[in-house]
Formats: structure tokens, C-alpha cells, sequence
């Protein structure tokens, strides 16, 4: 297993000090690479593990120099690297292969999503980002084998029935549920550009007038035709629907939980002064199971596939030697 790593072939590593030469960068001689794990007795050097250390902090903006990523991280990708190097043995053990077929359509894919107008242009890419074209290549095809791999000995194996998915769904009722919503109408008395007290407080009282005249059984619709400033007044005020939260907090909180042909107490925010009337309340409900049948169809195959690949690559951790040095 993983968690506990096996340490083996004491004789093979000699002395526990296990050296591989590289060219150096100056020309000068060579440098002696660190060892710094072996899997099935292949070595993986502390140049690949700065490697990917240097990847990752790119990917998360860390690239400035001193830099350093958290212990926690460098462990994780030193496993991924023991990992990856197990799954392409096992590649190697069961025969799979990509044919130039596979390679050049993986090539047009990413030429296609990059919008890439020929390959010359993918390798310039390539090159600006520090890589060689071989080593590039090399490692998008150590990926296609990985996912080939995979692909055989996990997604093969995913069986989902509709039985399965309508189970989740009348299950998960929360994970469906629409939102209330409601719909409303708006007196709205614009503030001035920059008001002085008298005028917010004039305008306030007019607010008042016009509430305490729809709610006296005043026409709503007529109130909004004579007093309104805004620009929905031409629709008789009609808003139209809102979940809780696309209002502004002052405003959300005064009209959601109200009845129908409820009228709010002036409600002031930066606009203005506002009057709104609850047109209709639409209760939560659930939406259609044809609707979200093939989100849950995702989700399930997403849950399945990770569950599978965990325990295989468990198995295949059990059966490795691994030694971190």
C-alpha cells in the first residue's frame, strides 16, 4: 500500500546512495542527480521531482524566485510521480501501445482547441514555455497511455442503469429543488445627484403618501403610472421574477417571505425610495427528472469511476516496490 512503503533491494541499491549521471547545463563534466525514490527499480531523480515542482508553480502563480511549496504539496507530488511511473510500467506490462494514428489525432485535438493554424505554430508554443518538442511529446504520450490504460481497466468495467439514476434523484430531493421566486411591482421615487437632507426627507414623505394610498385600496398599477421613476413604469411597474439573493440585501430581506397582493413599508436604498407589490409567489418545487436526468447520469459515472480507480490503483501499489529516499 501506499501509506506504507516498502522497503526492499538493499542489495540492489547498494549502499542506500543509488547515482544517476546527467550532462550538465554548463558543459562542464556532469552532475550527479539525487535519487530521490525507486519503483520496481526504476529510479525517479530529484531533476524530475524539480521538474514538476517547477510546473506546478506556474500553475499556481509561485514562479518568482524563493518561491517554495508547502511540505504537504511536495509529498503529494512526489506520490503522483511514483504513481504515474507504476501506471506506465503496467502500460508496458499489458501491451499498451499508441499507434501514430492516436498520437496525431491528439496533436489536432489540442491544435483544434488552442486554435493553432498549423503545427508549426503548436511547436513555437511549445518552445516558449521552455519545453523541446521531443520532451513534450514524450510526455503527452506516457498521458494517452496512462488514460488508455485506464480507460480499459476501470471504464470498461462502469456499468450505470436508468434504475440507478431515478434511485439518486428520488433520494437527493434537496440537490433538485427549485428556488422560491417571486414577482413583483415597483414605485420607484428617484433621489436627486447629490440630495441635501430636506430633499431625502421630502421625498420620503411623499413615499409615505403614495403607501399609505395603496394600501387604503389604491390601484397599484395607477400609483406606478403617476408617481414612478422607473423605467419599468411603461410595463405598470411589472419587475418580473427574482430568487432570494438577486436583490439588494435591504430589498430582499423586505420582500421575500411577504403574501401576494402584499405592499412592502418604503424600502430606501442608493436609487431611491421604493414601493414594491408581491404580483405572485412561486413555492420551491422540484425540477423534472428528464431535466437533471443526465447531470445525475454524470455525477454517478464521475462517483463510480474514481471509486474503481482508487482501488485499482491501491491493488497496484500492494503489488510494487516502492522505496523514498
Amino acid at each position: 500500500m501506499k501509506s506504507c512503503f516498502i522497503n526492499f533491494l538493499n542489495l540492489f541499491l547498494g549502499l542506500g546512495v543509488f547515482l544517476c549521471f546527467l550532462p550538465a547545463a554548463s558543459g562542464e563534466g556532469v552532475v550527479i542527480d539525487r535519487v530521490v525514490a525507486v519503483a520496481n527499480r526504476e529510479i525517479i531523480t530529484q531533476s524530475e521531482l524539480d521538474q514538476a515542482e517547477q510546473a506546478m508553480k506556474r500553475e499556481r502563480s509561485l514562479s518568482k524566485e524563493g518561491a517554495e511549496l508547502p511540505f504537504n504539496l511536495k509529498r503529494d507530488l512526489l506520490t503522483q510521480l511514483i504513481e504515474k511511473r507504476l501506471i506506465l510500467q503496467e502500460a508496458k506490462k499489458k501491451g499498451i501501445k499508441l499507434s501514430d494514428s492516436e498520437m496525431e489525432l491528439a496533436f489536432r485535438d489540442i491544435e483544434e482547441r488552442n486554435h493553432f493554424p498549423n503545427r508549426d505554430a503548436f511547436k513555437q508554443a511549445i518552445a516558449q514555455e521552455n519545453l523541446s518538442w521531443e520532451q513534450y511529446v514524450k510526455d503527452l504520450e506516457n498521458q494517452l497511455l496512462l488514460l488508455k490504460l485506464m480507460n480499459r481497466e476501470i471504464d470498461s468495467h462502469i456499468v450505470l442503469t436508468t434504475e440507478e439514476i431515478q434511485a439518486y434523484y428520488d433520494t437527493h430531493p434537496e440537490k433538485f429543488r427549485l428556488p422560491e421566486k417571486i414577482r413583483l411591482k415597483q414605485v420607484l421615487l428617484r433621489l436627486p445627484e447629490n440630495p441635501s437632507k430636506e430633499e431625502v426627507e421630502e421625498l420620503r414623505q411623499k413615499a409615505e403618501k403614495i403607501l399609505s394610498e395603496a394600501k387604503s385600496g389604491g390601484d397599484f398599477t395607477r400609483l406606478v403610472q403617476e408617481y414612478s421613476d422607473g423605467p419599468e413604469r411603461r410595463q405598470g411597474g411589472d419587475l418580473g421574477y427574482f430568487h432570494k439573493g438577486e436583490l439588494a440585501q435591504e430589498i430582499d430581506q423586505a420582500v421575500f417571505g411577504l403574501k401576494e397582493e402584499t405592499v412592502t413599508p418604503v424600502i430606501k436604498s442608493s436609487l431611491g425610495f421604493h414601493l414594491f407589490k408581491i404580483q405572485e409567489v412561486k413555492e420551491s418545487g422540484r425540477q423534472p427528472f428528464e431535466k437533471v436526468k443526465k447531470e445525475i447520469e454524470d455525477q454517478l459515472l464521475s462517483d463510480k469511476r474514481e471509486g474503481l480507480r482508487k482501488k485499482w490503483l491501491e491493488e497496484l501499489w500492494s503489488r510494487s516496490f516502492v522505496e523514498v529516499k
